[in-house]
């Protein structure tokens, strides 16, 4: 009886690794993302003296809002007002804006093959209320001539309860 048992939880635990199989399958980056601007969002591009950034997501969208506790990416558009800038590093976080959720940190990359533009992605905590105002703080370099300027800029955007 009691080696019967035993077999039966060794089947039951072997069997339950059959899902890290597609997750694994699930974590190859998908090349046909469609980014844009959520009605939500507080500004689609944000203006300096350099040039021009342009903010946009993707992922799964409700009513102009993000979905909650689901990846979505976020995409940073640099247009030049000269062809000698060039975004070179990008710093940012996400927190709440009326309710504190602790800062979470987005990690930009620079687009292969693409200069000017980073690509990050994260996800967005539940909360207790349905709707949530999330802030998107940035802190940019861009390198001009021989030196660096830095700009510091958010945006607002709103998610939704799963």
């Amino acid at each position: 009886m009691i080696k019967n048992v035993g077999v039966i939880l060794f089947l039951l635990a072997t069997s339950a690794c059959n899902p890290l199989q597609l997750a694994t399958n699930q974590d190859q980056p998908d090349k046909t993302q469609v980014f844009t601007c959520l009605t939500s969002q507080s500004e689609c591009e944000v203006i300096s003296e350099h040039g021009n950034f342009s903010i946009q997501f993707s992922g799964q969208v409700e009513q102009g809002r993000m979905k909650t506790e689901l990846p979505f990416s976020i995409l940073l558009k640099f247009s030049e007002s000269q062809q000698v800038h060039q975004l070179k590093r990008v710093s940012s976080y996400l927190e709440g804006k009326d309710m504190f959720m602790g800062k979470i940190p987005v990690f930009f990359k620079p687009e292969q093959n693409m200069s000017n533009i980073m690509i990050a992605e994260t996800l967005l905590a539940n909360c207790s209320e349905e709707v949530m105002t999330w802030r998107l703080w940035f802190q940019v370099d861009i390198a001009v001539a021989d030196e660096i300027q830095q700009h510091s800029f958010f945006i607002d955007f709103d998610s939704q309860r799963l």
